[in-house]
């Protein structure tokens, strides 16, 4: 797409909700595509949903994916109103796009073969089924439903797609569990392959923009044959929607009372954010947690005045599908980076 065919189009799009007021060149977007995805005039809807993560952002109007009629079938959506829409920590923002400079996504359309999930990316389109994480795609300005920001709502071309993708606070939207009320995704961990080489954990949204993390968990984890540390060490739980693992938490030494990670470094080393009070484990200290501002107005968890990270690269200590489900191996100790040096903490 030519740069004066894009603005053409965009100013060929009808204003169709309130929601348009949050797409167009304030954030430095693209047009938004024609044909193909939904039916006209083609403009996604993002709501808003309560559950145990409070409320958080999810496909509204008829819903994504968009499955033509045939003779002995309806027309439906993959995807129905009410399915979550998550962001991923891998993704930067998206406030640095331009006409002239394209967003570069960290989850891609690359296609990773695996003998146990076959060819998966990270993305693709709402219909495509190698996709392990939609886009949640539009084709006319996205619409804010009630309560949701239209001001944070917007969209940003993405040329893998061939497509524009709602973003929201400078978050590009993902699906996965399809339905109202399933939170699968939230709070899930994918790190090394055979999945997608995504290194990245997905959160649901709040409407003010930050994760909706829910309370994290602080808990203690064991050395196992294939971990790279010797004595109890501390640990947070991730991935909820398939039971919960634990995961090693790391300090970072160039921090002091707050947290000096931030763009490439929090991609790499993710902050352990709160939602609410910390819920805590045996072997966790009380007194010693606690939490501190960062700069986007969320939380994160601190230990012994240490803010919390946990690593995008962390090991599975066992299993093919590439998730941190027996526990994980502590590879981030020891890693300098970003100035300083990520270590390992004991409880």
């Amino acid at each position: 797409m030519g740069a004066v065919a894009a603005i053409v189009a965009l100013l060929a799009l009808p204003a169709t909700a309130s929601g348009a007021a949050g797409f167009g060149f304030g954030f430095g977007h693209h047009p938004v595509r024609h044909g193909g995805g939904r039916p006209t005039p083609g403009a996604a809807v993002v709501s808003l949903e309560s559950g145990p993560y409070g409320p958080v952002l999810v496909v509204g109007g008829a819903g994504a994916g968009y499955v033509p009629a045939t003779s002995t079938t309806p027309a439906s959506y993959l995807f129905p109103a009410g399915t979550s829409l998550y962001e991923p920590t891998i993704d930067p923002p998206t406030y640095g796009a331009s006409l002239f400079h394209e967003y570069q996504a960290g989850c891609t359309t690359t296609v990773v073969v695996s003998e146990a999930d076959g060819p998966l990316s990270c993305t693709g389109a709402e219909t495509d089924p190698s996709a392990d994480w939609p886009a949640f795609t539009t084709e006319a300005p996205p619409v804010a439903g009630p309560g949701v920001n239209p001001s944070l709502l917007g969209a940003v071309y993405r040329t893998d797609l061939n497509a524009f993708q709602v973003t929201y606070a400078g978050h590009p939207l993902y699906l996965f569990d399809p339905g109202p009320d399933s939170f699968v995704g939230a709070n899930f961990y994918e790190t090394v392959q055979p999945l997608p080489p995504e290194n990245t954990a997905w959160f649901l949204l709040s409407p003010s923009g930050t994760p909706a993390t829910g309370p994290a968990t602080l808990e203690t984890e064991s050395p196992q044959a294939g971990t790279t540390y010797s004595s109890t060490e501390l640990a947070t739980e991730m991935l909820p929607g398939v039971g919960g693992a634990a995961v090693s938490v790391y300090t970072f030494s160039r921090d002091s009372h707050f947290s000096t990670c931030y763009d490439a470094c929090a991609r790499d080393f993710i902050p352990l954010e709160t939602v609410g009070t910390p819920t805590l484990g045996a072997g966790v200290k009380p007194s010693a947690v606690g939490t501190v501002w960062r700069a986007d107005g969320t939380r994160q968890v601190t230990y012994d005045g240490h803010p919390l990270y946990i690593y995008s690269q962390e090991q599975p200590l066992a299993g093919a599908s590439g998730l941190i489900t027996t526990g994980s191996g502590g590879n981030g100790n020891g890693v300098s980076a970003f100035g300083g040096t990520f270590s390992l903490i004991a409880p």
